[in-house]
């Protein structure tokens, strides 16, 4: 379960699925092969309400990168 903000600045408990920005990414790897299968959590993030005001989580590679909303993607 998401227990915190994903903001490593921030830490607030998760407590309402209605308050801040629930995220989905996709899964870092191929998945079809493996014997071992994703488990939605793993790829679960949540941002508080304040924080997701200013902020949003992209995937840089494969990681999951907190970046303020102004700051160009680094594609």
């Amino acid at each position: 379960m998401v227990a915190h903000c994903a903001h490593r600045d921030c830490n607030r408990e998760f407590h309402e699925l209605s308050k801040g920005r629930l995220f989905l990414l996709p899964p870092m790897r191929d998945f079809q092969d493996s014997s071992t299968a994703p488990r939605l959590i793993d790829h679960c993030y949540w941002l508080c309400p304040e924080c997701a005001s200013s902020h949003t989580i992209t995937l840089d590679g494969e990681k999951p990168v907190v970046r303020k909303l102004d700051e160009p993607v680094g594609y």
